[in-house]
């Protein structure tokens, strides 16, 4: 309940769907008694209409357009909230702070500024803090991403954000989630752009996946795309499931009509009787939220590169073979309490509320540490933001040429 003598306000900068999503869910929390709005910025990887339609589905902005911005339109003047959420990749939210730190550099400032990254944030990486560690305040959703990010900032010395423990604001269930009994009738397997990486890892699955149809004739299978091959998303993939779907059909290896492809909201997927099946996909924990079994792939590791070791101790890991005999289970309560499913307090949003109030009361100031942090942004981080998103993947490419001649030299 809001007990300020004004109403708070609070807008979301995002870049990409999964960014998107993220802030409209985490503003859609907050209640009525906040003044919410969402922008995006304009870059490479800006969701497409359907991927909009999925990251707002649920919240307060579903019905709403949501703005499209450039960059160079991003300052006090048109974001005019108490807090400015940067809920986007990291060179945008980089440049960002910058320019917002910098511009006020010697007078108060009229905006707190806040960031967090979408979904499983562990192990927590100094890449994605130090994009964001000169923000006042950065929002985690689990005790252990809390403990995480904590030891990365006593790891280093000068300024350091506040750290905030929120939830995930998409998972809905107030204490723990109780399993719903229903048998499965559909298997719904969680793409990633990242995990695995290798051509053949991402064979293999779909290789199994066709094996589940084929065991379980009842059983529908569903592949769950964040995008269709060639369309934006947060992070690049080099070989989408779909289009690895057409070559081992025109190859001969597996049947066109066994395994589907479907986009959009997770919730039209995740209903009583599905199953979710995943590498480590935050998907997972939607499931959980809704009482469906999962079933985490262990097959290509248990580890931080498989960004799936958030998970070890949860009861939910398992193999391929696993999904074809339909083995999939409900995580322990003990993994539930210290991932992503504590109750959700007054805490944060008051936290929020302090911040807001030193807004309106001009207290907000940068320090000289936040300052000797954006003093000298990288170059490569306006490329990351600025280029078409072919331009920039030549780019990468041959910077990854050239470290491997250069490692070939040495």
């Amino acid at each position: 309940m809001n007990t300020l003598s004004f109403r708070p306000s609070i807008v979301a900068v995002a870049d990409s769907d999964s960014y998107l999503k993220l802030a409209c869910t985490t503003l859609s929390a907050l209640g009525p008694e906040w003044d919410r709005r969402v922008v995006l910025v304009r870059t490479p990887i800006a969701p497409t209409a359907e991927q909009i339609a999925a990251a707002t589905a649920g919240t307060c902005f579903e019905a709403e357009d949501i703005p499209v911005v450039p960059r160079a339109a991003l300052n006090y003047d048109s974001l005019e909230e108490h807090i400015i959420f940067a809920a986007a990749t990291g060179p945008v939210v980089s440049e960002l702070f910058t320019k917002l730190l910098r511009s006020k550099a010697n007078a108060p400032r009229p905006a707190a500024l806040i960031s967090a990254l979408p979904g499983v944030a562990y192990p927590a990486t100094a890449k994605g803090w130090a994009y964001r560690r000169s923000a006042d305040a950065f929002i985690v959703h689990s005790h252990a991403e809390a403990r995480e990010f904590s030891h990365l900032a006593e790891l280093e010395t000068g300024h350091c954000p506040d750290i905030l423990v929120s939830k995930l604001p998409f998972l809905k269930t107030a204490g723990f989630p109780q399993p719903v009994s229903a048998p499965i009738d559909t298997v719904v397997f969680a793409s990633q752009a990242k995990v695995p990486v290798q051509r053949a890892e991402r064979e293999e699955i779909l290789l199994a996946l066709e094996k589940v149809a084929r065991l379980n004739p009842a059983v529908r299978v569903l592949v769950k795309l964040r995008a269709r091959a060639g369309e934006p998303q947060t992070h690049a993939e080099a070989h989408p499931f779909d289009t690895l779907w057409d070559d081992l059909v025109a190859a001969g290896k597996v049947g066109s009509g066994h395994v589907e492809f479907v986009t959009g909201a997770m919730d039209r997927v995740l209903v009583p009787g599905s199953a979710l099946l995943t590498v480590s996909s935050t998907a997972a924990l939607e499931a959980v939220d809704r009482g469906l079994p999962v079933l985490v792939l262990t097959d290509f590791g248990l580890n931080d590169e498989m960004l799936n070791s958030v998970f070890r101790g949860s009861g939910l890991l398992g193999t391929l073979d696993d999904a074809a005999a339909l083995h999939f289970s409900f995580p322990n309560r003990a993994w539930l309490r210290e991932n992503y499913f504590h109750r959700r307090g007054p805490e944060f949003v008051s936290a929020l509320s302090h911040y807001a109030q030193r807004a309106q009361n001009q207290t907000l100031t940068t320090s000289d540490e936040q300052l000797a942090m954006v003093r000298d942004v990288a170059f490569r981080q306006r490329v990351r933001t600025s280029l078409p998103r072919p331009a920039l993947e030549a780019l990468l490419r041959i910077r990854r040429w050239w470290r491997r001649e250069r490692g070939a030299r040495t």
